[in-house]
């Protein structure tokens, strides 16, 4: 038995590079819309939090308006594990078998790299989706109803969805100056870059790097020109897009751990086991950092 780990210590440092050049070769996504953390908990929660509103006018000798904050309803995210594994025989080892050691690793690897694109693009797919709330006022990501702690309704998807075009992106530009904030007081937000599927990929870039009105004869010059262009290749709608904006604690990535690569031996079979796992929470805490339209 003692020989046989020793030919698995042997062949770890080589399945571990390619395992860990496969997940190199992968452009990673995720990551230009999430603010990617290291943590330490394994819990992130958060709740829409209203400070004070507008202040009032204290008349001389008189005593000033005592105000208030409301608090919403804590929302908690914990973090999941995601593993996946794979065997290597002593033979394969032995008999120098490149194809059975170095295919698995790479597929492993890329496995690492893949899962969490997928992940946080399910999450985008069902922001529309009400059997999945998840804000702090525990509704759906994008909804015509956010509720505030002070009981105002605050959008953040069209009312009537629409194509991606140039009129609804300007729809969407001044819905975004007239947000209102947990505190019930005006919080305007800018756009910060769009976010679309691969099948909106050209459209977008020709909206974004227009000058003029798109496809008319007009001199009326684009307003949504310059807006950057993330084509998130990994969302299945293909009609659905989002403008992301630069509101405070938006999408967040946490890792608890990072997607990690362990080896274990079996002398009954006389198998290596190579593992790769990751812990990982990912969402949005204020609905505000996205603006939709459902388009179908």
């Amino acid at each position: 038995m003692e020989n046989i780990a020793k030919w698995y210590a042997a062949i770890e440092p080589v399945e571990r590079k390619w395992f860990n050049s496969s997940m190199e070769d992968i452009a990673e996504q995720f990551s230009k819309i999430a603010k990617v953390n290291k943590v330490d908990e394994p819990i992130r929660e958060f709740s829409d939090w209203a400070g004070a509103q507008q202040l009032t006018q204290k008349n001389e000798n008189s005593p000033m308006k005592v105000l208030t904050t409301a608090l919403g309803t804590p929302k908690r995210v914990q973090v999941a594990t995601f593993a996946g594994a794979m065997e290597i025989s002593r033979e394969a080892v032995t008999d120098v078998k490149i194809s059975q050691l170095k295919t698995p690793a790479q597929a492993l690897g890329r496995a690492a790299k893949k899962t969490p694109e997928y992940l946080f693009a399910q999450f985008l797919d069902r922001s529309h989706n009400s059997a999945y709330p998840v804000t702090a006022d525990n509704v759906e990501l994008c909804s015509a109803s956010h509720l505030t702690p002070y009981g105002l309704t605050v959008a953040n998807t069209l009312a009537v969805p629409a194509a991606l075009a140039e009129a609804s992106l300007e729809d969407i530009r001044t819905a975004l100056r007239t947000t209102v904030g947990s505190d019930g007081m005006l919080a305007p937000v800018m756009m910060k870059q769009l976010i679309v599927p691969s099948a909106l990929d050209v459209l977008a870039e020709k909206l974004s790097k227009s000058a003029k009105t798109l496809g008319s004869a007009n001199n009326d010059p684009s307003v949504v020109q310059g807006t950057k262009v993330m084509t998130f290749d990994y969302l299945t709608n293909t009609t659905r897009w989002y403008v992301q904006t630069d509101a405070d604690d938006g999408f967040y990535w946490d890792w608890r751990e990072r997607p990690t690569f362990e080896r274990d031996n079996v002398a009954l079979t006389m198998q290596a086991i190579f593992i790769c796992f990751f812990r990982a929470m990912w969402g949005a805490e204020n609905f505000r950092c996205v603006y939709a339209s459902n388009a179908t």
